[in-house]
């Protein structure tokens, strides 16, 4: 996915509106899931119990900003697994230089047993933790075409 850094991703002050890096972390991982061989929206209509990674802590590192017009690289990875949950890593680059390190911490979610409104943290499968456990990257280049 590549996006460039729009007029709309920008307060006044022609600065990233730092909600749009969690967004951008949010499609990280799902990058990260197709290129480990998993569609998480196909695995949520598998399964109906599945209700996919819910997000349960998040957090950024602001160094510097990015304005209009910068073209960004956003690295993403698994840090961390534990039974029920992963930790992941966010690098924003700017030019090679680290401008935003975010992480976020997500679980296996599933319907809770005999509650499916409820949500419950289970164990992550064996293949998907295989999968994203290789020594992968991903790395998105944050730039969007203009139409021609």
């Amino acid at each position: 996915m590549d996006i460039r850094v729009e007029w709309a991703h920008c307060d006044p002050a022609t600065i990233v509106y730092n909600p749009h890096y969690f967004d951008w972390m949010d499609r990280g991982v799902h990058r990260l899931f197709e290129a480990g061989g998993f569609q998480l929206e196909q695995m949520v209509r598998d399964d109906p119990g599945f209700r996919g990674v819910p997000l349960v802590k998040v957090s950024a590192t602001f160094r510097a900003p990015a304005r209009v017009g910068d073209l960004l690289t956003l690295s993403t990875r698994v840090a961390r697994f534990g039974s029920r949950s992963f930790d992941l890593e966010h690098r924003f680059l700017l030019e090679d230089a680290l401008i935003v390190e975010g992480a976020q911490t997500r679980v296996w979610g599933h319907a809770a047993p005999g509650r499916p409104d409820a949500l419950t943290a289970t164990l992550v499968p064996d293949d998907v933790r295989t999968a994203l456990s290789a020594p992968r990257v991903v790395h998105l280049r944050l730039r969007e075409e203009p139409p021609s």
